[in-house]
Protein backbone atom coordinates (compact mmCIF):
# COMPACT_ATOMS: atom_id res chain seq x y z
CA UNK A 1 0.00 0.00 0.00
CA UNK A 2 1.14 3.64 -1.44
CA UNK A 3 1.15 6.54 0.75
CA UNK A 4 1.01 10.01 0.16
CA UNK A 5 3.76 11.27 2.99
CA UNK A 6 3.06 15.06 1.71
CA UNK A 7 -0.77 14.82 2.42
CA UNK A 8 -0.70 12.85 5.43
CA UNK A 9 2.13 15.76 7.19
CA UNK A 10 -0.72 17.68 5.73
CA UNK A 11 -3.62 16.30 7.35
CA UNK A 12 -1.72 16.11 10.22
CA UNK A 13 -0.98 19.85 10.31
CA UNK A 14 -4.58 20.71 9.57
CA UNK A 15 -5.26 18.33 13.12
CA UNK A 16 -2.56 20.57 14.76
CA UNK A 17 -4.38 23.74 13.63
CA UNK A 18 -7.47 22.99 15.33
CA UNK A 19 -6.25 22.38 18.57
CA UNK A 20 -4.38 25.16 18.82
CA UNK A 21 -7.87 26.74 20.78
CA UNK A 22 -7.54 23.92 23.43
CA UNK A 23 -3.63 24.25 23.85
CA UNK A 24 -3.47 27.56 26.41
CA UNK A 25 -5.92 26.24 28.35
CA UNK A 26 -4.52 22.60 28.85
CA UNK A 27 -1.09 24.61 29.53
CA UNK A 28 -2.87 26.60 32.27
CA UNK A 29 -4.47 23.15 33.71
CA UNK A 30 -0.87 21.29 33.60
CA UNK A 31 0.46 24.64 35.74
CA UNK A 32 -2.04 24.74 38.16
CA UNK A 33 -3.87 21.43 38.55
CA UNK A 34 -1.97 18.46 36.44
CA UNK A 35 2.14 19.41 36.88
CA UNK A 36 4.21 17.33 34.90
CA UNK A 37 1.12 16.09 32.37
CA UNK A 38 0.96 17.53 29.15
CA UNK A 39 3.26 17.67 26.05
CA UNK A 40 3.67 20.81 24.20
CA UNK A 41 6.98 21.09 22.89
CA UNK A 42 6.26 18.49 19.97
CA UNK A 43 9.55 18.86 18.17
CA UNK A 44 12.07 17.02 20.47
CA UNK A 45 11.60 15.27 23.73
CA UNK A 46 11.28 17.91 26.85
CA UNK A 47 14.30 17.88 28.38
CA UNK A 48 12.79 17.32 31.94
CA UNK A 49 9.29 17.30 32.99
CA UNK A 50 8.46 19.02 35.98
CA UNK A 51 6.19 17.01 38.45
CA UNK A 52 5.83 20.10 40.24
CA UNK A 53 4.69 23.91 39.98
CA UNK A 54 4.86 27.37 41.42
CA UNK A 55 1.84 28.08 40.80
CA UNK A 56 0.06 25.67 43.20
CA UNK A 57 0.20 27.08 46.53
CA UNK A 58 -3.04 25.60 47.83
CA UNK A 59 -3.42 21.97 46.32
CA UNK A 60 -6.91 21.95 46.92
CA UNK A 61 -7.66 21.82 43.29
CA UNK A 62 -5.35 18.78 43.17
CA UNK A 63 -6.71 17.02 46.37
CA UNK A 64 -10.49 17.41 44.78
CA UNK A 65 -9.46 16.10 41.38
CA UNK A 66 -7.68 12.88 43.20
CA UNK A 67 -11.26 12.38 45.16
CA UNK A 68 -13.10 12.80 41.90
CA UNK A 69 -10.68 10.26 40.02
CA UNK A 70 -10.76 7.59 42.82
CA UNK A 71 -14.45 7.75 42.91
CA UNK A 72 -14.88 7.34 39.31
CA UNK A 73 -12.41 4.06 39.10
CA UNK A 74 -14.13 2.35 42.66
CA UNK A 75 -17.72 3.58 41.29
CA UNK A 76 -17.45 2.48 37.36
CA UNK A 77 -14.08 -0.12 36.91
CA UNK A 78 -12.97 -1.11 40.67
CA UNK A 79 -10.46 -3.73 40.18
CA UNK A 80 -12.38 -5.31 43.58
CA UNK A 81 -15.36 -6.57 41.98
CA UNK A 82 -17.15 -7.70 38.45
CA UNK A 83 -18.15 -4.00 37.22
CA UNK A 84 -19.74 -5.01 33.39
CA UNK A 85 -21.50 -7.61 31.66
CA UNK A 86 -21.63 -8.98 28.48
CA UNK A 87 -24.55 -9.37 26.90
CA UNK A 88 -25.94 -10.36 24.01
CA UNK A 89 -27.70 -7.54 21.37
CA UNK A 90 -30.28 -9.31 20.29
CA UNK A 91 -32.71 -10.34 23.33
CA UNK A 92 -33.82 -13.68 21.10
CA UNK A 93 -30.30 -15.30 21.41
CA UNK A 94 -30.58 -14.27 25.09
CA UNK A 95 -32.94 -16.89 25.37
CA UNK A 96 -30.75 -19.55 24.01
CA UNK A 97 -29.06 -21.08 27.28
CA UNK A 98 -25.76 -22.62 25.78
CA UNK A 99 -25.16 -19.24 24.11
CA UNK A 100 -25.67 -17.04 27.45
CA UNK A 101 -23.42 -19.48 29.20
CA UNK A 102 -20.71 -19.33 26.64
CA UNK A 103 -20.94 -15.37 27.15
CA UNK A 104 -20.84 -15.89 30.96
CA UNK A 105 -17.46 -17.91 30.32
CA UNK A 106 -15.85 -15.28 27.96
CA UNK A 107 -16.83 -12.47 30.33
CA UNK A 108 -15.18 -14.09 33.47
CA UNK A 109 -12.04 -14.90 31.19
CA UNK A 110 -11.89 -11.12 30.03
CA UNK A 111 -11.98 -10.01 33.98
CA UNK A 112 -9.12 -12.32 34.62
CA UNK A 113 -7.03 -11.01 31.56
CA UNK A 114 -7.58 -8.00 32.61
CA UNK A 115 -6.10 -8.09 36.39
CA UNK A 116 -3.54 -9.98 34.70
CA UNK A 117 -2.73 -6.63 32.53
CA UNK A 118 -1.97 -3.39 33.46
CA UNK A 119 -5.59 -2.09 32.62
CA UNK A 120 -6.59 -1.21 36.15
CA UNK A 121 -2.95 1.60 36.96
CA UNK A 122 -3.61 2.92 33.10
CA UNK A 123 -7.14 3.40 33.75
CA UNK A 124 -6.75 5.77 36.87
CA UNK A 125 -4.40 8.08 35.13
CA UNK A 126 -7.01 7.82 32.49
CA UNK A 127 -9.76 9.16 34.60
CA UNK A 128 -6.87 12.14 35.72
CA UNK A 129 -6.50 12.90 32.08
CA UNK A 130 -10.25 12.59 31.09
CA UNK A 131 -11.78 15.20 34.40
CA UNK A 132 -8.65 17.32 34.64
CA UNK A 133 -8.22 17.68 30.54
CA UNK A 134 -11.86 17.06 29.56
CA UNK A 135 -10.87 14.33 26.92
CA UNK A 136 -8.82 11.04 27.58
CA UNK A 137 -7.14 8.62 24.68
CA UNK A 138 -5.88 4.93 25.81
CA UNK A 139 -3.82 2.89 23.28
CA UNK A 140 -4.87 -0.68 23.65
CA UNK A 141 -2.49 -3.17 22.05
CA UNK A 142 -1.87 -6.87 22.02
CA UNK A 143 0.92 -8.50 24.35
CA UNK A 144 1.56 -12.25 24.66
CA UNK A 145 -1.03 -15.14 25.50
CA UNK A 146 -0.38 -14.36 29.16
CA UNK A 147 -1.30 -10.67 28.61
CA UNK A 148 -3.13 -11.03 25.75
CA UNK A 149 -3.34 -7.00 25.63
CA UNK A 150 -1.61 -4.13 26.98
CA UNK A 151 -2.68 -0.66 27.59
CA UNK A 152 -0.55 2.47 27.17
CA UNK A 153 -2.09 6.18 28.40
CA UNK A 154 -1.76 9.28 26.52
CA UNK A 155 -1.24 13.21 27.60
CA UNK A 156 -2.74 16.15 25.91
CA UNK A 157 -0.48 17.55 23.58
CA UNK A 158 1.66 14.55 22.10
CA UNK A 159 -1.75 13.07 20.08
CA UNK A 160 -4.50 14.79 18.00
CA UNK A 161 -8.00 13.28 17.08
CA UNK A 162 -10.41 13.23 14.43
CA UNK A 163 -14.04 12.10 14.59
CA UNK A 164 -16.20 10.44 11.84
CA UNK A 165 -19.94 11.45 11.13
CA UNK A 166 -21.35 9.50 13.97
CA UNK A 167 -18.95 11.22 16.50
CA UNK A 168 -16.74 7.95 17.60
CA UNK A 169 -12.88 8.93 16.91
CA UNK A 170 -11.56 6.91 14.10
CA UNK A 171 -8.54 9.12 13.39
CA UNK A 172 -5.04 9.72 15.70
CA UNK A 173 -1.41 11.21 14.36
CA UNK A 174 0.61 10.90 17.60
CA UNK A 175 4.53 11.70 18.40
CA UNK A 176 6.71 9.21 19.83
CA UNK A 177 10.50 10.32 21.27
CA UNK A 178 12.46 7.00 20.63
CA UNK A 179 16.45 6.71 21.12
CA UNK A 180 18.06 5.42 18.18
CA UNK A 181 18.15 1.98 19.61
CA UNK A 182 14.62 1.74 20.59
CA UNK A 183 13.52 3.22 17.05
CA UNK A 184 16.17 0.58 15.25
CA UNK A 185 14.57 -2.22 17.51
CA UNK A 186 11.02 -1.42 15.98
CA UNK A 187 12.08 -0.47 12.57
CA UNK A 188 15.56 -1.68 11.55
CA UNK A 189 17.33 -1.45 8.42
CA UNK A 190 14.55 1.76 7.28
CA UNK A 191 15.59 4.07 10.33
CA UNK A 192 17.44 6.59 8.45
CA UNK A 193 21.75 6.31 8.08
CA UNK A 194 21.91 8.53 10.90
CA UNK A 195 20.30 6.34 13.06
CA UNK A 196 21.77 3.33 11.75
CA UNK A 197 25.02 4.86 11.94
CA UNK A 198 24.77 5.41 16.05
CA UNK A 199 23.34 2.28 16.88
CA UNK A 200 25.64 -0.05 14.40
CA UNK A 201 28.86 1.51 15.66
CA UNK A 202 27.64 1.93 19.33
CA UNK A 203 27.48 5.42 19.71
CA UNK A 204 26.59 6.76 22.98
CA UNK A 205 23.00 8.27 23.22
CA UNK A 206 22.55 11.73 24.60
CA UNK A 207 19.17 13.72 25.15
CA UNK A 208 20.60 15.93 21.34
CA UNK A 209 20.24 12.08 19.79
CA UNK A 210 16.68 11.06 20.58
CA UNK A 211 14.16 10.94 17.64
CA UNK A 212 10.69 12.28 16.71
CA UNK A 213 8.89 9.60 15.18
CA UNK A 214 4.98 10.22 13.87
CA UNK A 215 2.38 8.09 14.29
CA UNK A 216 -0.95 7.80 12.31
CA UNK A 217 -3.70 5.43 12.63
CA UNK A 218 -6.19 6.15 10.12
CA UNK A 219 -9.65 4.48 8.80
CA UNK A 220 -8.52 3.12 5.67
CA UNK A 221 -7.91 -0.52 4.41
CA UNK A 222 -4.70 -2.23 4.65
CA UNK A 223 -4.78 -6.15 3.66
CA UNK A 224 -7.60 -7.81 5.69
CA UNK A 225 -7.63 -5.08 8.19
CA UNK A 226 -10.12 -2.17 8.58
CA UNK A 227 -7.53 0.57 10.58
CA UNK A 228 -4.04 1.22 8.81
CA UNK A 229 -0.96 2.61 11.20
CA UNK A 230 2.05 4.08 9.42
CA UNK A 231 5.23 5.43 11.33
CA UNK A 232 7.40 8.41 10.09
CA UNK A 233 10.67 9.64 11.39
CA UNK A 234 10.22 13.98 11.04
CA UNK A 235 12.08 16.39 12.12
CA UNK A 236 11.07 20.38 13.23
CA UNK A 237 12.52 22.91 10.53
CA UNK A 238 11.59 26.61 10.85
CA UNK A 239 8.42 28.07 10.37
CA UNK A 240 6.65 25.56 12.46
CA UNK A 241 6.76 22.74 9.90
CA UNK A 242 8.06 19.05 9.71
CA UNK A 243 10.51 17.36 7.28
CA UNK A 244 10.92 13.98 7.13
CA UNK A 245 14.17 12.34 7.57
CA UNK A 246 13.79 9.11 6.13
CA UNK A 247 15.57 7.35 3.21
CA UNK A 248 13.31 6.37 0.82
CA UNK A 249 11.15 9.26 -0.55
CA UNK A 250 7.90 7.68 -0.28
CA UNK A 251 8.53 4.02 2.03
CA UNK A 252 7.08 4.82 5.49
CA UNK A 253 9.59 3.25 8.65
CA UNK A 254 6.49 0.95 9.54
CA UNK A 255 2.90 0.19 8.35
CA UNK A 256 0.64 -2.54 9.88
CA UNK A 257 -3.25 -2.43 10.44
CA UNK A 258 -6.11 -3.32 12.98
CA UNK A 259 -9.12 -5.05 13.15
CA UNK A 260 -10.97 -1.94 15.51
CA UNK A 261 -9.27 1.35 16.21
CA UNK A 262 -6.71 0.68 19.22
CA UNK A 263 -7.30 4.27 20.56
CA UNK A 264 -10.49 4.77 22.00
CA UNK A 265 -10.65 8.34 23.03
CA UNK A 266 -13.79 10.08 25.35
CA UNK A 267 -14.37 13.58 26.10
CA UNK A 268 -15.75 14.51 29.31
CA UNK A 269 -18.19 16.89 27.76
CA UNK A 270 -18.54 18.39 24.49
CA UNK A 271 -19.79 21.56 22.71
CA UNK A 272 -21.17 20.64 19.35
CA UNK A 273 -19.11 19.58 16.77
CA UNK A 274 -15.89 19.94 18.29
CA UNK A 275 -12.98 17.06 18.50
CA UNK A 276 -11.90 17.75 22.20
CA UNK A 277 -14.12 18.04 25.15
CA UNK A 278 -13.91 19.98 28.56
CA UNK A 279 -13.63 18.52 31.71
CA UNK A 280 -14.80 19.78 35.57
CA UNK A 281 -11.21 21.10 35.41
CA UNK A 282 -11.50 23.39 32.81
CA UNK A 283 -14.62 24.87 34.61
CA UNK A 284 -13.22 25.33 38.09
CA UNK A 285 -10.01 26.86 36.42
CA UNK A 286 -10.93 30.16 37.11
CA UNK A 287 -11.73 29.48 40.86
CA UNK A 288 -8.17 27.50 40.88
CA UNK A 289 -6.38 30.41 39.86
CA UNK A 290 -8.48 32.43 42.32
CA UNK A 291 -7.59 30.15 45.22
CA UNK A 292 -3.19 30.43 44.40
CA UNK A 293 -3.79 34.16 44.43
CA UNK A 294 -5.93 34.28 47.81
CA UNK A 295 -3.48 32.18 49.12
CA UNK A 296 -0.62 33.80 48.22
CA UNK A 297 -2.10 37.00 49.44
CA UNK A 298 -3.27 35.30 52.95
CA UNK A 299 0.79 34.16 52.98
CA UNK A 300 2.40 37.43 52.58
CA UNK A 301 -0.49 39.23 55.19
CA UNK A 302 0.78 37.01 57.50
CA UNK A 303 4.32 37.35 56.94
CA UNK A 304 3.89 40.96 57.24
CA UNK A 305 2.49 40.35 60.35
CA UNK A 306 5.00 38.24 61.85
CA UNK A 307 7.61 40.27 60.25
CA UNK A 308 6.51 43.83 59.26
CA UNK A 309 8.74 46.37 57.14
CA UNK A 310 10.70 48.72 59.45
CA UNK A 311 11.97 52.47 60.11
CA UNK A 312 15.15 52.40 61.25
CA UNK A 313 18.15 54.93 61.62
CA UNK A 314 20.10 55.09 58.60
CA UNK A 315 23.42 54.88 61.08
CA UNK A 316 21.93 51.59 62.19
CA UNK A 317 21.88 50.24 58.43
CA UNK A 318 23.21 46.63 58.75
CA UNK A 319 23.47 46.62 62.02
CA UNK A 320 19.96 46.20 62.94
CA UNK A 321 18.96 42.98 65.08
CA UNK A 322 15.03 41.81 64.31
CA UNK A 323 16.05 38.24 66.00
CA UNK A 324 13.89 37.37 68.96
CA UNK A 325 15.64 38.45 71.77
CA UNK A 326 17.99 40.89 70.15
CA UNK A 327 19.02 44.12 70.96
CA UNK A 328 19.67 47.50 69.17
CA UNK A 329 21.84 50.38 70.94
CA UNK A 330 21.04 53.84 69.85
CA UNK A 331 21.74 57.08 72.29
CA UNK A 332 19.27 59.43 70.67
CA UNK A 333 15.34 58.69 71.79
CA UNK A 334 14.19 60.19 68.47
CA UNK A 335 15.66 57.65 66.86
CA UNK A 336 13.34 54.33 67.32
CA UNK A 337 12.59 51.65 65.26
CA UNK A 338 8.72 51.30 63.80
CA UNK A 339 6.75 49.78 61.57
CA UNK A 340 6.38 51.62 58.38
CA UNK A 341 2.95 50.95 58.50
CA UNK A 342 0.61 49.09 60.60
CA UNK A 343 -0.63 45.65 59.10
CA UNK A 344 -4.72 44.72 59.73
CA UNK A 345 -5.13 41.66 58.52
CA UNK A 346 -8.41 40.30 59.01
CA UNK A 347 -7.67 36.47 59.42
CA UNK A 348 -11.05 34.80 60.09
CA UNK A 349 -12.89 36.58 57.21
CA UNK A 350 -9.40 35.75 54.38
CA UNK A 351 -9.60 32.07 55.74
CA UNK A 352 -13.59 31.64 55.28
CA UNK A 353 -13.12 33.11 51.52
CA UNK A 354 -10.87 30.72 51.07
CA UNK A 355 -12.71 28.20 52.49
CA UNK A 356 -15.94 28.82 50.64
CA UNK A 357 -13.43 29.02 46.97
CA UNK A 358 -12.40 25.60 48.24
CA UNK A 359 -15.92 24.21 48.50
CA UNK A 360 -16.78 25.55 45.62
CA UNK A 361 -13.38 23.59 43.55
CA UNK A 362 -14.94 20.49 45.69
CA UNK A 363 -18.42 21.18 44.30
CA UNK A 364 -16.83 21.65 40.72
CA UNK A 365 -15.02 18.09 40.93
CA UNK A 366 -18.22 16.64 42.19
CA UNK A 367 -16.98 15.48 45.59
CA UNK A 368 -20.08 16.31 47.77
CA UNK A 369 -21.22 13.03 45.38
CA UNK A 370 -18.41 10.42 46.53
CA UNK A 371 -17.74 12.01 50.30
CA UNK A 372 -19.85 11.13 52.91
CA UNK A 373 -17.95 11.73 55.93
CA UNK A 374 -20.42 14.38 57.17
CA UNK A 375 -23.22 12.13 57.64
CA UNK A 376 -24.22 10.46 60.85
CA UNK A 377 -24.05 6.91 60.90
CA UNK A 378 -26.59 6.98 63.79
CA UNK A 379 -29.35 9.01 62.18
CA UNK A 380 -32.82 7.45 61.86
CA UNK A 381 -33.94 4.97 59.54
CA UNK A 382 -36.43 7.69 57.65
CA UNK A 383 -33.14 9.87 57.72
CA UNK A 384 -30.69 7.30 56.68
CA UNK A 385 -33.80 6.41 53.03
CA UNK A 386 -33.66 9.95 52.41
CA UNK A 387 -29.68 10.74 52.11
CA UNK A 388 -29.93 7.38 50.05
CA UNK A 389 -32.52 8.93 47.79
CA UNK A 390 -30.59 12.27 47.85
CA UNK A 391 -27.12 10.49 46.67
CA UNK A 392 -28.98 8.71 43.81
CA UNK A 393 -30.29 11.98 42.40
CA UNK A 394 -26.75 13.62 42.84
CA UNK A 395 -25.16 10.87 41.24
CA UNK A 396 -27.61 11.66 38.15
CA UNK A 397 -25.37 14.70 37.25
CA UNK A 398 -22.84 11.68 35.82
CA UNK A 399 -25.02 10.23 33.99
CA UNK A 400 -24.10 12.06 30.68
CA UNK A 401 -20.46 11.46 31.30
CA UNK A 402 -21.07 7.83 31.98
CA UNK A 403 -22.86 7.31 29.25
CA UNK A 404 -20.18 9.10 27.18
CA UNK A 405 -17.58 6.81 28.70
CA UNK A 406 -19.31 3.39 28.07
CA UNK A 407 -20.04 4.84 24.27
CA UNK A 408 -16.90 5.96 23.38
CA UNK A 409 -14.71 4.56 25.51
CA UNK A 410 -15.21 1.55 27.61
CA UNK A 411 -17.78 -0.15 24.55
CA UNK A 412 -14.96 0.17 21.88
CA UNK A 413 -12.42 -0.68 24.58
CA UNK A 414 -14.05 -4.01 25.97
CA UNK A 415 -14.86 -4.40 22.32
CA UNK A 416 -11.11 -4.56 21.13
CA UNK A 417 -9.99 -6.91 23.93
CA UNK A 418 -12.89 -9.50 23.89
CA UNK A 419 -11.74 -10.01 19.90
CA UNK A 420 -8.18 -10.27 20.77
CA UNK A 421 -8.85 -13.12 22.86
CA UNK A 422 -11.10 -14.51 20.82
CA UNK A 423 -9.04 -14.55 17.76
CA UNK A 424 -6.08 -15.88 20.40
CA UNK A 425 -8.20 -18.64 20.49
CA UNK A 426 -8.48 -18.00 24.23
CA UNK A 427 -12.15 -18.37 24.72
CA UNK A 428 -13.77 -21.91 24.73
CA UNK A 429 -15.04 -22.77 21.35
CA UNK A 430 -18.14 -21.30 20.05
CA UNK A 431 -20.98 -23.75 19.91
CA UNK A 432 -21.22 -25.13 16.13
CA UNK A 433 -24.75 -25.16 16.16
CA UNK A 434 -25.29 -22.11 17.06
CA UNK A 435 -23.11 -20.16 14.48
CA UNK A 436 -25.65 -18.84 12.03
CA UNK A 437 -26.38 -16.43 15.07
CA UNK A 438 -23.31 -14.85 16.06
CA UNK A 439 -23.99 -11.46 16.49
CA UNK A 440 -22.71 -7.96 18.87
CA UNK A 441 -22.75 -8.07 22.10
CA UNK A 442 -23.26 -5.20 24.60
CA UNK A 443 -21.78 -3.83 27.43
CA UNK A 444 -23.84 -3.72 30.56
CA UNK A 445 -22.12 -1.68 33.50
CA UNK A 446 -22.58 -2.78 37.14
CA UNK A 447 -20.48 -0.91 39.34
CA UNK A 448 -22.01 1.85 41.82
CA UNK A 449 -22.09 4.93 39.88
CA UNK A 450 -23.92 2.95 37.01
CA UNK A 451 -26.26 0.86 39.06
CA UNK A 452 -27.07 4.23 40.86
CA UNK A 453 -28.25 5.68 37.60
CA UNK A 454 -30.92 2.70 37.30
CA UNK A 455 -32.06 3.64 40.85
CA UNK A 456 -35.09 5.92 39.88
CA UNK A 457 -35.98 2.96 37.24
CA UNK A 458 -35.84 0.70 40.08
CA UNK A 459 -38.18 2.83 42.39
CA UNK A 460 -40.78 3.40 39.72
CA UNK A 461 -41.01 -0.23 39.24
CA UNK A 462 -41.33 -0.65 42.73
CA UNK A 463 -43.87 2.00 42.89
CA UNK A 464 -45.49 0.05 40.35
CA UNK A 465 -45.89 -2.52 41.69
CA UNK A 466 -47.06 -1.45 45.26
CA UNK A 467 -49.62 1.22 43.27
CA UNK A 468 -50.79 -1.93 41.53
CA UNK A 469 -51.08 -4.30 44.82
CA UNK A 470 -53.75 -1.05 46.39
CA UNK A 471 -55.78 -1.75 43.18
CA UNK A 472 -55.82 -5.82 43.50
CA UNK A 473 -57.58 -5.44 47.33
CA UNK A 474 -60.29 -3.85 45.37
CA UNK A 475 -60.39 -5.47 42.15
CA UNK A 476 -58.23 -8.45 41.60
CA UNK A 477 -59.34 -8.89 38.11
CA UNK A 478 -56.52 -5.82 37.38
CA UNK A 479 -53.34 -8.28 37.91
CA UNK A 480 -54.51 -9.86 34.32
CA UNK A 481 -53.15 -6.78 32.78
CA UNK A 482 -49.55 -7.05 33.70
CA UNK A 483 -46.61 -9.79 32.27
CA UNK A 484 -44.84 -10.85 35.48
CA UNK A 485 -42.52 -12.78 33.70
CA UNK A 486 -41.40 -9.43 31.52
CA UNK A 487 -41.42 -7.70 34.76
CA UNK A 488 -38.68 -10.50 36.21
CA UNK A 489 -36.54 -10.03 33.31
CA UNK A 490 -36.59 -6.15 33.18
CA UNK A 491 -35.80 -6.50 37.46
CA UNK A 492 -32.83 -8.26 36.07
CA UNK A 493 -31.55 -5.59 33.54
CA UNK A 494 -31.78 -3.17 36.16
CA UNK A 495 -29.82 -4.58 39.19
CA UNK A 496 -27.20 -6.44 36.34
CA UNK A 497 -27.53 -10.08 38.20
CA UNK A 498 -26.52 -12.64 35.66
CA UNK A 499 -28.75 -14.17 33.35
CA UNK A 500 -27.97 -17.68 34.13
CA UNK A 501 -29.98 -17.19 37.44
CA UNK A 502 -32.93 -16.85 36.04
CA UNK A 503 -34.61 -20.12 34.32
CA UNK A 504 -34.55 -20.63 30.47
CA UNK A 505 -38.02 -19.84 28.59
CA UNK A 506 -38.20 -23.73 28.28
CA UNK A 507 -37.25 -24.71 31.61
CA UNK A 508 -39.89 -21.98 32.90
CA UNK A 509 -42.37 -23.44 30.42
CA UNK A 510 -41.04 -26.93 31.51
CA UNK A 511 -41.67 -26.33 35.47
CA UNK A 512 -45.32 -24.67 35.05
CA UNK A 513 -46.44 -28.11 32.99
CA UNK A 514 -45.14 -30.28 35.69
CA UNK A 515 -46.85 -28.00 38.48
CA UNK A 516 -50.35 -28.00 36.18
CA UNK A 517 -50.44 -31.85 36.17
CA UNK A 518 -49.20 -32.11 39.86
CA UNK A 519 -51.60 -29.63 40.88
CA UNK A 520 -54.05 -31.96 38.35
CA UNK A 521 -53.45 -35.30 40.03
CA UNK A 522 -54.14 -33.78 43.26
CA UNK A 523 -57.33 -32.26 42.60
CA UNK A 524 -58.28 -35.76 40.99
CA UNK A 525 -56.51 -37.56 43.98
CA UNK A 526 -59.01 -35.05 46.52
CA UNK A 527 -61.96 -35.49 44.32
CA UNK A 528 -61.35 -39.57 44.65
CA UNK A 529 -60.93 -39.64 48.00
CA UNK A 530 -63.98 -37.47 48.61
CA UNK A 531 -66.14 -39.19 46.14
CA UNK A 532 -64.94 -42.65 48.19
CA UNK A 533 -65.52 -40.90 51.90
CA UNK A 534 -69.16 -39.99 50.39
CA UNK A 535 -70.17 -43.43 49.17
CA UNK A 536 -68.59 -44.63 52.52
CA UNK A 537 -71.13 -42.26 54.58
CA UNK A 538 -73.92 -43.32 51.98
CA UNK A 539 -73.08 -47.22 52.81
CA UNK A 540 -73.26 -46.34 56.28
CA UNK A 541 -76.59 -44.41 55.94
CA UNK A 542 -78.01 -47.46 53.73
CA UNK A 543 -76.85 -50.11 56.03
CA UNK A 544 -78.72 -48.19 59.23
CA UNK A 545 -81.98 -47.68 56.92
CA UNK A 546 -81.97 -51.43 56.12
CA UNK A 547 -81.52 -52.18 59.43
CA UNK A 548 -84.18 -49.83 60.74
CA UNK A 549 -86.58 -50.97 58.27
CA UNK A 550 -85.90 -54.82 59.23
CA UNK A 551 -86.73 -54.23 62.70
CA UNK A 552 -89.88 -52.56 61.61
CA UNK A 553 -91.07 -55.29 59.46
CA UNK A 554 -90.11 -57.99 62.31
CA UNK A 555 -92.27 -55.68 64.72
CA UNK A 556 -95.24 -56.36 62.37
CA UNK A 557 -95.12 -59.44 62.10
CA UNK A 558 -95.18 -60.07 65.74
CA UNK A 559 -97.57 -57.97 65.56
CA UNK A 560 -99.85 -60.24 63.58
CA UNK A 561 -99.09 -62.79 64.98
CA UNK A 562 -100.23 -62.00 68.34
CA UNK A 563 -103.61 -60.32 67.15
CA UNK A 564 -104.08 -63.90 65.49
CA UNK A 565 -102.94 -65.11 68.78
CA UNK A 566 -106.00 -63.74 70.38
CA UNK A 567 -108.77 -63.93 67.65
CA UNK A 568 -108.39 -60.73 66.45
CA UNK A 569 -109.04 -59.79 62.61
Amino acid sequence: MKFNRDKLLQQYQLLRTERIEWEQEWKDLSDYLLPGRGVFQLYSKPRKRKLSSDEIVNAAATDALGVLTSGIQGGLTSPSRKWFLLEWADKKIEKIRPLVVWMQDCEAKLHTALHASNFYPMIHSFYTEFAGFGTGCMYVGEDTDHTPFRFELLTVGEYVIARNSTGQVDTIFRTIFMTPRQAYELFGKKCSDTTKRIVEENQPEQDSTYLTILEAVLPQKYKHFDFTRVYYEITHQSGGKYSYTHNTQDDPLKIEGFYEFPYPAAPWDIIGSDVYGIGPGSKVLPDIKRLQEMEKGFLMAAHKNINPPLNAPARMKGKLNTFPGGYNYYSNPNEVISEIYNVRFDYQGVMAAIEAVSQRIQRGFYNDIFLSANRDPNASPYKAEEVRKRDAEAMLRLGPVIERLQQGFLQPLLQRCFNIMFRKELFEPFPMEYQDLISEFNINLIGPLAQAQKALELNSLQTFYMGVGQIAQIDPGVLDNINNDESIHELADITGIKKTILNAPEVVRRTREQRAQQQAAMQQEAMRQTTEKHEAEMGTQDATSLEARTRAGLNVIEGGARVLETGGV
